[in-house]
């Protein structure tokens, strides 16, 4: 049971505020009405010498003006006018005279003012002044609405609103106002005249201004949306009368208060303007009956109804054809025929209020905001108080309240249809149910099976003999095509309940065939059959959901390999005007003509053995086909029996980004490692978009582990960076592959590197693949990225050299441990390195040492001078390789020389003639890692001059061959066999066994490869011996 209806809450809610408005606005002429409490009014004069003028304050100058009827005085000599009267203002002057042509005439209005001493100025606003007039002050014409005049003739009717700023002298004024009307049923002053400071005056008259646009702005809004959903709804006639209604109130908010349709059309004629505001105001009330008529036709009297729209259409007509002199005498009774529709309006909401009509509280607000609109347009028309006397909040309140109330009616309509379609797919819903259960349940035994089965083919449990490898190939085979089954079936019903949402961008076809068809080499167990991709890279471009796309081209090439034994299955596309078409032909058994249409339904085949044979449930063609429709294209097939098939679907072209897009781009040279020229096209180029970037270890830089992310979707860039920034990594970004590879020639000193499986001209496992020509899995581990949920994504990305593999969208706990824990086994390597540099140094044999010692006794007794200088390079050679606290990642080659010619004059003092040596230094102003050359010489001596009878002669030489420095260690002693040689030249340098836990030439080997991608080259030298060189970048910031 529900303890709280949170909707019913809501409603009541929004009511109760509305009500509330509304009662404030009723009361609000009442509230306000103490403004003009401080004047003084006396029979033509207003003393407002008490009154406070300032910037927000103004008041009324309603009382009794002088008056001289049929009489326009001159302004500058008043004193001498006789035959005034008093007359009441605002008000027309009708009444005054007694007679039925009294209304038409002129006359002049005359008022004294006084005004506080401390007022320097002020300023009036007249709003209704019929029809015509001129205002003057103190003698002077300051402000005036057309021209007022004596005769019919030499009067120009014009009644737009003004306003006037006048001096204030000795805290008097005297006002003088000339009015003619020889047009409209009533003349004279018909709105109250405003006076205040010349800042307030400007204030009321901006925001009248405002209240206006307000009004007519969203009038108009809701006028265009209910016409919108009349003409959707072409039964709904409530809506199209609502929205017409709407339109009068736009039109009369035009005619009324700051008048602003003479604004938008300065020459419009005022027997038109006066036509406009009769009409607006009387077909409006025609179109509110209307509304309700529609809404509660068993309530509204249809007679009632056809009348008020009967004489609406009548008077319009009428007004058209006559003047505004006969039209607007009949403005009362039509008037009165208004009031008397709207509270019948008002009595027909109230009983469906009663009946408890949908939404009909939202009537009963309604209803009370009209009433309120109502009077407020009656006492302006009748009363001459401002058009804003009241706020004008009950208008748009009665329309919200109408919106609220026709959306109520289609949510009840909505629901009800809801529920019977709920009713209606209930048991559809329960078959679909228990197919996707059973086939998640299926999938995790299922992907055991087919793991285990692929361990014991690989020969985890030991090797199997030909029969055995034969019967484990046709498990896995059956496992697979059993777990496609699985896969087929939750995509069916994901498209069926229309789960899936395609995300688009930006797809190079050729990029993405090439992936499936590598993954599929992995799976392809029928050696007859070549997969060929003539897709040429960069030309064809589509706007696709890459993910699904290459479901479709899976699907494809899957039922292709399926029925064809022998040949080759090929990839193709071309373009015709603004649609691509990519076709997957076949030389497999073909499709009989009668089954063409056919195969693409749901569970459909070929024939009745297929299932038997190829594992499916005849789904993978259908989801196809459905997925091919959701991108806005069409798959067909053509085949013949033995012939093969092929299978063609058209999906409409990407169109090329503007040019002022793409403001910057660059051709890109990669160096050292050049891919092969298939990988990407070198005139590719990439928008110069910020990409996201995040330092953490701060403006100081750090210590922070550095990764490298490559993805060509900013928005997949973006999310990884915010990601790993809270774990204060510092991220590099790169939108392509042939980037990274220029980014990595360049800095080696990355942690990890993120890669994004499909990419443009390049893909994640070709970039992966070339990574590893120069980066061990130790060195620079990779993590593979994709959305794809295709089985055997893994063992692809594995085999291209990943370290580990992530599906899209990112699971943050799983993203953060796969992570961490591939940037933790890349520095632990990296402290290894640094632990058997340290070792290095402290590989001082004691033998070295003894024998160092003796040969310095020995030449103790025959050469001081030598033996002095013997003493200095041991010294300076214990120094050197004792220096455990030296953490210096690159060291002058100077202080490299120093510590080799130390060691080669001891053992050159101990071997005499043996050992001699060449130095051939032509650079020497280059750095280096530390102890590079030191082990290499050292090794040289021991394992290569030493172990030969005669000894020999050790030769260093440094040189500069293009952008790199050479250093050679050659000598001509015992030399390597020609297995060994050819062992150390054609293993892996990158393979974990040449990295193993050893020391020496390992550790060297490895470093150059970690720091420079260039291993340790050995060569047999002419004279015999070994020559290793070691390649170095020019000028290189070694870190």
């Amino acid at each position: 049971m529900k303890l709280f209806d949170f909707r019913l809450l809501a409603t009541r809610t929004l009511g109760i505020l509305c009500i509330c408005l509304l009662a404030a606005t009723a009361a609000y002429p009442l509230l306000s009405s103490k403004n003009d409490s401080c004047a003084a009014v006396k029979p033509g004069m207003i003393d407002l010498s008490a009154c406070t003028f300032d910037k927000d304050s103004t008041y009324t100058l309603d009382g009794k003006w002088e008056f001289y009827w049929n009489q326009l005085l001159d302004p500058s000599n008043t004193s001498q006018a006789d035959g005034s009267s008093y007359i009441s203002v605002p008000g027309s002057w009708k009444t005054w005279t007694q007679s039925d042509y009294g209304r038409y005439g002129f006359a002049t209005y005359r008022l004294q003012l006084l005004l506080p001493e401390d007022s320097e100025s002020f300023a009036l606003k007249v709003n209704n002044i019929r029809n015509a007039s001129q205002l003057f002050i103190d003698g002077k014409p300051l402000g005036g609405s057309g021209i007022p005049g004596q005769t019919l003739n030499t009067t120009e009717p014009r009644n737009q609103p003004y306003s006037v700023t006048s001096p204030s002298v000795n805290g008097h004024a005297e006002i003088v106002i000339h009015a003619s009307n020889f047009t409209y049923d009533s003349g004279g002053i018909a709105e109250s005249i405003r006076i205040g400071t010349p800042e307030a005056i400007q204030a009321l008259d901006k925001r009248n201004s405002v209240y206006d646009i307000m009004l007519v702005a969203g009038f108009a809004f809701i006028s265009v949306y209910f016409l919108g959903q009349g003409l959707q709804r072409k039964e709904d006639y409530s809506s199209f009368q609502l929205a017409m209604y709407c339109f009068t109130i736009v039109l009369y908010m035009l005619t009324h208060s700051e008048k602003l349709l003479f604004d938008l059309s300065p020459s419009i004629s005022y027997e038109w303007f006066s036509k406009l505001q009769l009409i607006s105001g009387v077909i409006g009330f025609s179109f509110v009956a209307g509304y309700t008529y529609t809404l509660f036709p068993a309530l509204y009297s249809r007679i009632f109804q056809r009348i008020t729209f009967a004489y609406s259409i009548g008077f319009c007509l009428l007004s058209f054809v006559s003047s505004i002199r006969f039209y607007s005498r009949a403005s009362s009774i039509l008037l009165i025929f208004s009031l008397i529709s709207i509270i019948y309006t008002f009595y027909v909401m109230l009983r469906a209020v009663l009946k408890k009509e949908i939404g009909s509280f939202y009537l009963l607000i309604g209803a009370i905001a009209a009433i309120i609109f109502t009077l407020s347009l009656t006492s302006n028309l009748v009363l001459g108080t401002g058009f804003y006397s009241i706020p004008p909040v009950s208008g748009p309140i009665f329309i919200l309240a109408e919106g609220l109330f026709l959306s109520a009616r289609h949510a009840h309509a909505y629901e009800t249809i809801k529920q019977l379609s709920h009713q209606l797919a209930r048991k559809d819903r329960d078959k679909d149910e228990f197919l996707l259960k059973t086939s998640n349940e299926l999938r995790t035994p299922l992907n055991a099976i087919i793991n285990i089965s692929l361990s014991l083919y690989e020969g985890s449990g030991g090797s199997l003999s030909s029969s055995q490898r034969e019967d484990m190939r046709l498990i896995l085979g059956t496992g697979r095509r059993l777990a496609f089954m699985v896969r087929d079936i939750l995509d069916y019903e994901q498209i069926k309940r229309e789960r899936i949402t395609l995300h688009w961008k930006q797809v190079d076809i050729q990029g993405i065939a090439n992936i499936v068809i590598e993954v599929f080499q992995f799976l392809n167990i029928k050696e007859d059959i070549r997969i060929k991709n003539r897709i040429p890279p960069g030309v064809y471009l589509i706007e696709a959901d890459e993910h699904r796309l290459m479901q479709i081209l899976y699907n494809l090439l899957d039922n292709a390999l399926k029925f064809t034994d022998r040949g080759s299955v090929v990839f193709e596309a071309e373009r015709r005007e603004d649609i691509i078409s990519i076709s997957v032909t076949d030389t497999g058994r073909g499709i009989p003509p009668e089954r063409l249409e056919s195969i693409f339904r749901d569970y459909e085949q070929v024939n009745e053995a297929d299932s038997l044979e190829s594992g499916g449930l005849g789904l993978g063609l259908a989801i196809t086909r459905k997925l091919v429709e959701l991108h806005g294209g069409s798959i067909k097939v053509k085949s013949a029996p033995g012939r093969g098939s092929t299978f063609t679907f058209a999906i409409p072209v990407s169109q090329p980004a503007p040019a002022t897009a793409e403001p910057e781009s660059r051709e890109l040279l990669l160096t050292p490692v050049k891919p092969p020229p298939e990988a990407f096209d070198d005139d590719w180029k990439y928008p110069a978009i910020p990409l996201p970037q995040y330092n953490g270890g701060g403006e100081a830089g750090g210590d922070a582990p550095r990764i490298l992310i490559v993805d060509d979707d900013y928005a997949n860039l973006k999310a990884l960076t915010n990601l790993l920034s809270l774990e204060n990594y510092t991220i590099t970004s790169i939108r392509s592959g042939k980037e990274a590879l220029a980014l990595l020639a360049e800095d080696r000193n990355f942690d990890l590197c993120i890669i994004d499986v499909m990419m443009p001209e390049m893909s994640g496992l070709a970039l992966c693949r070339i990574i590893r020509k120069t980066f061990s899995p130790l060195d620079l581990p990779v993590l593979m990225a994709t959305a794809g949920q295709q089985l055997h994504f893994n063992e692809s990305a594995f085999r291209a050299g990943a370290n580990d593999f992530i599906h899209k969208p990112y699971a943050w706990s799983d993203l953060k441990g796969r992570v961490k824990t591939l940037v933790d086994l890349r520095r632990s390597v990296a402290e290894r390195l640094s632990s058997e540099i340290a070792m290095l140094r402290a590989q001082i044999k004691p033998h070295f040492l003894y024998n160092a010692i003796n040969t310095i006794i020995w030449m103790s007794t025959r050469d001081n001078e030598k033996t002095r200088q013997l003493l200095y390079d041991l010294s300076h050679f214990l120094r050197g390789s004792f220096d455990f606290s030296n953490q210096e990642t690159a060291i002058p080659f100077e202080k490299e020389l120093e510590l080799i010619e130390a060691y080669l004059s001891l053992e050159q003092a101990r071997f005499g003639k043996r050992l001699s040596v060449q130095y051939n230094i032509e650079v020497s102003d280059f750095t280096l890692p530390p102890l590079i050359v030191q082990p290499i010489v050292e090794n040289a001596v021991r394992h290569g001059l030493m172990e030969k009878i005669g000894g020999g002669t050790l030769i260093l030489t440094t040189s500069r061959q293009g952008g790199n420095i050479v250093i050679t260690v050659a000598d001509n002693g015992k030399g390597m066999s020609d297995e060994q040689l050819a062992s150390w030249m054609l293993e892996d340098y990158r393979s974990p066994s040449r990295q193993g836990t050893g020391i020496g030439l390992k550790n060297i080997n490895r470093r150059l490869l970690k720091q420079f991608g260039h291993p340790l080259l050995l060569a047999r030298g002419q004279d015999g011996g070994i020559e290793v060189h070691i390649r170095i970048p020019w000028k290189d910031e070694v870190s």
